[in-house]
């Protein structure tokens, strides 16, 4: 078994707060909206750790608890019904004691790979939010993922996992004997517990088992025959994982994490739903979270040039094509929500939704897009002019040609 770091929960790391505030503000206007569809919601942190850092800092149990209490307390909803539970294999004790005075809540001592089946099992019907923050990357089997998404029959399914994308790297290259210097790209990949693979066949399957392929083995290999950098194999890593998941999940998301500017991504976390509204609030949460990771990889001092997440330089003319380039395959009247989270599955979070929309209104006046918006009037009788996509206002797009 794999070392475990002792002092991991003794101070809360800034990529760990990012993370969790990539959670808890996304968690605000999920459960906002998720509580309207009036089934019951079953929220899982799959590895919740102590609940707390020593330090005093709230850990994602705390904070998506917190949340959660601050939705209730604002519903207009009746009979909301909201089940949190939270497993863990060594600090249950731990959970007790930081969650106590919580209320209703389930605490799991185990290994989520052992325990989520069972706890799932009766939860048809049921909006299933799950966050995955594990211990090393040998515990998320992709089959897991899968099996959410088509054999439990939720009302929902999301999913919001932190890879250790650049470990993944690590092991695969340890598996298929493929060396390089990783001292200086290993530096902050500050890990629970790290997973050490050694070289033979079961450790390939592994390793199959997580990527849900063997696609791996190809970039892995490519890096061997130096086609490509370390960095260029974690981002084609990255990118197909993400494919793989959208064969299950209609939209996802990924925002890497990185502490020092140029530096590879230790971790990306991943957003998976298939609610086109669940993909244009975590847009504009990477977007928002993207403003506290620069603060921290620039010690606050303020950019010469607008960067996204992903620390490139912000090229609204490039954005603006790409944009046409999506609503140009708008022949017919189509919902304006389905358009929007079609640019972000081809283009990644680079802007937030409401810049895209700009792009629309321009588009508009310039006599490029037709608009139909229901209601077409006002109550007073004028035409609207919203940029809604909801029950009560429904806007449509068609490029003219």
């Amino acid at each position: 078994m794999a070392k475990k770091n002792d002092d991991f929960f003794k101070q809360k790391k800034p990529w760990s707060e990012v993370k969790d505030e990539l959670l808890g503000c996304y968690l605000k206007p999920y459960m906002q909206k998720i509580l309207y569809t009036k089934h019951p919601v079953v929220y899982v942190d799959c590895f919740a750790g102590k609940g707390a850092f020593e330090d005093g800092k709230p850990g994602s149990p705390l904070i998506a608890l917190n949340t959660m209490q601050e939705c209730i307390g604002q519903t207009k909803i009746d009979g909301w019904s909201i089940q949190p539970n939270f497993i863990d294999l060594n600090y249950a004790n731990d959970l007790h004691k930081n969650l106590a005075g919580y209320g209703d809540i389930t605490i799991i001592s185990g290994r989520y790979e052992d325990k989520i089946e069972n706890l799932l099992l009766n939860k048809a019907n049921c909006n299933v939010f799950l966050y995955i923050d594990p211990y090393g990357i040998k515990a998320l089997n992709y089959r897991l993922f899968q099996d959410f998404a088509t054999k439990y029959s939720f009302y929902s399914i999301e999913l919001l996992i932190n890879m250790n994308s650049f470990g993944f790297i690590r092991e695969g290259c340890r598996v298929l004997g493929v060396s390089f210097d990783s001292s200086d790209i290993f530096e902050d990949l500050i890990e629970y517990e790290s997973t050490k693979l050694d070289t033979n066949e079961k450790s390939v399957e592994t390793l199959n088992e997580i990527a849900g392929g063997d696609y791996w083995q190809d970039i892995i290999k490519s890096k061997n025959r130096n086609e490509i950098s370390v960095y260029e194999a974690e981002s084609l890593f990255s990118e197909q994982y993400c494919e793989r998941l959208r064969e299950n999940y209609s939209y996802v998301l990924n925002m890497p994490l990185k502490i020092k500017k140029g530096q590879v991504p230790k971790y990306r976390m991943i957003h998976a739903t298939n609610h086109v509204d669940g993909c244009l609030l975590m847009v504009n949460n990477i977007c928002n979270r993207w403003q506290f990771m620069k603060d921290i990889q620039n010690n606050g001092q303020q950019l010469l040039f607008e960067e996204n997440y992903n620390n490139e330089t912000v090229d609204m003319a490039d954005i603006t094509q790409k944009a046409i380039t999506v609503f140009q395959q708008a022949k017919e009247f189509t919902r304006l929500n389905p358009i929007l989270a079609d640019f972000f599955m081809q283009n990644g979070p680079i802007c937030k939704v409401s810049e895209i929309k700009d792009i629309i209104k321009d588009l508009e006046k310039k006599d490029k897009i037709e608009v139909r918006r229901t209601p077409a009037y006002t109550d007073k009788g004028k035409p609207s002019k919203f940029f809604a996509d909801e029950k009560k206002q429904k806007t449509e797009i068609r490029w003219k040609r």
